[in-house]
């Protein structure tokens, strides 16, 4: 087993500030309930807050207790605790970190050296969590003392070799106990040697290709995706924003193949749930371009597909959610608009020419189309020298408006519709798009790229990276070999 340091900085770190704390109602009623009693030598009063960790932004709170002038405080209820990683909040937003297993113990330090003057009653799980944290602590800094002494070469061998020893041992000791888990899961998974000699840059290139592929492979070795006290720990979401920002490519296909491998893998109900949600909520209003198709997939397989896991509101918003995405992925013809031009005649996507359509949707009203509307028109000629035309869309049906903006921002070079159609008949106005549901404009502005076909080939694009964009769509399509 590698030595792995992060462990001794993640598991050291005693104290800290609290990212997000959220109150809650503990879970279903137990007739053990909990009984926790602190001693913190160097506090003299102030409330103690009692909450689990829930992924590494939030901490959801159990309880509060009053310490007294020696530092003394009890946390007590008649409900359960659920099991995972907890901290001990006090003084400021400084914490210590506990693991709740048995809900029915005391522990006493002090603010000077929380972790090494720590004592516990009553707690298997505590006590070998901070006798490794000890004990690590103090082998670290004998080895870090003599690595920036840069001397001494075999000293140094022999206390990592003393380190995987220990750890090793360690492991044995407690590996019935979560926290055997939970300091497993702060290693890396260790990649054996490459048996072939690194003779030329093909032999190189494949060694790199051959680490990569199996740190990628065996990234969650080391936790176990089906224990649920992991969602009350920082490690499975850290975990998880690793591999998907780190290890996975940033297009739909990759995406919803490697979140398909990973689900494969749990089973547990809450870990499930978990999982899923953190996927695709990351994609749902990701940056990168595209990779919305990969939270439709999730909806559709994981929400959608699976009904048992989640409420009938969850599905049924996340089924609409899906009828507005689908017809709005990358690849996907746009759906046609139908508007009316400033002389008052009709005007469709399919009628604007060009290699390129800028779809521009607005609101007059709105403060940010106004800072960015002067941007779009400034990048007129760099429109022209590539055949770029823009259609640009008032969301509001408020023809004096619409007409003042045109003007105001001299937008008359461009194709400018609104959704105001008079009827020949009645007279009366008639509406024919509703850009929300089928457009999925929430905010303005939004810019869509269509080629030639009106296929959308990128959406939501900032105004001041339009230029940059249709560079990298040209040069991927030149990689491609598609003209």
């Amino acid at each position: 087993m590698k030595v792995f340091f992060l462990a001794c900085s993640i598991l050291l770190c005693g104290f800290g500030s609290i990212a997000q704390v959220k109150k809650t109602n503990t879970q279903a009623a137990s007739s053990a309930g909990f009984l926790i009693k602190g001693k913190i030598i160097g506090i003299t009063s102030g409330e103690i807050y009692l909450a689990h960790y829930f992924g590494s932004t939030q901490q959801v709170i159990k309880d509060t207790a009053q310490a007294d002038g020696q530092g003394n405080f009890v946390f007590q209820g008649k409900e359960d605790l659920p099991k995972g990683l907890y901290l001990v909040s006090f003084s400021k937003n400084k914490y210590l970190d506990i693991i709740i297993g048995n809900t029915q113990f005391s522990f006493e330090t002090d603010t000077l050296d929380p972790i090494n003057h720590m004592k516990f009653q009553n707690s298997a799980e505590n006590e070998a969590f901070f006798s490794f944290q000890k004990e690590m602590g103090k082998r670290y800094v004998d080895l870090r003392k003599l690595e920036m002494e840069r001397k001494d070469l075999g000293q140094i061998a022999t206390i990592r070799k003393e380190i995987i020893q220990y750890q090793q041992s360690w492991f044995e000791k407690n590996k019935q106990l979560f926290v055997s888990k939970l300091v497993k899961a702060t290693f890396e998974p260790e990649i054996p040697p490459f048996k072939k000699k690194l003779s030329t840059p093909k032999d190189s290139s494949e060694f790199y290709q051959y680490q990569f592929s199996y740190y990628k492979k065996h990234f969650f070795d080391n936790l176990d995706l089906n224990d649920e006290r992991f969602i009350r720990t920082p490690f499975l979401q850290k975990k998880l924003e690793k591999y998907f920002e780190d290890l996975v490519v940033q297009q739909p296909d990759s995406i919803t193949k490697d979140a398909d491998l990973l689900l494969a893998k749990i089973k547990n109900r809450d870990v499930r749930r978990y999982v899923i949600y953190k996927i695709s909520s990351t994609y749902e209003n990701s940056n990168i371009v595209g990779t919305d198709a990969a939270f439709a997939h999730m909806g559709e397989k994981y929400y959608v597909g699976e009904p048992a896991l989640w409420d009938t509101t969850t599905i049924r918003q996340m089924r609409d959610r899906i009828k507005v995405l689908k017809p709005l992925l990358i690849g996907k013809r746009i759906p046609e608009l139908y508007l009316t031009d400033p002389s008052g005649k009709r005007l469709t996507t399919a009628a604007i020419p060009g290699e390129y359509t800028l779809v521009y949707f607005y609101d007059p009203d709105c403060s940010h189309c106004k800072e960015e509307t002067p941007k779009l028109m400034a990048q007129a000629n760099y429109f022209k020298s590539k055949k770029i035309s823009v259609l640009a869309i008032s969301i509001a049906r408020n023809k004096q408006q619409w007409t003042d903006f045109i003007k105001e921002y001299k937008m008359e070079s461009v194709y400018n519709g609104i959704d105001i159609h008079q009827n020949a008949k009645t007279g009366k106005e008639e509406y024919f798009n509703n850009f929300l549901q089928t457009f999925d404009i929430y905010s303005t502005p939004i810019i869509y790229v269509l080629d030639k076909n009106k296929r959308i080939i990128g959406k939501k694009i900032p105004t001041d990276k339009i230029q940059d964009f249709i560079t990298f769509y040209e040069n991927r399509q030149k990689e491609l070999g598609i003209k």
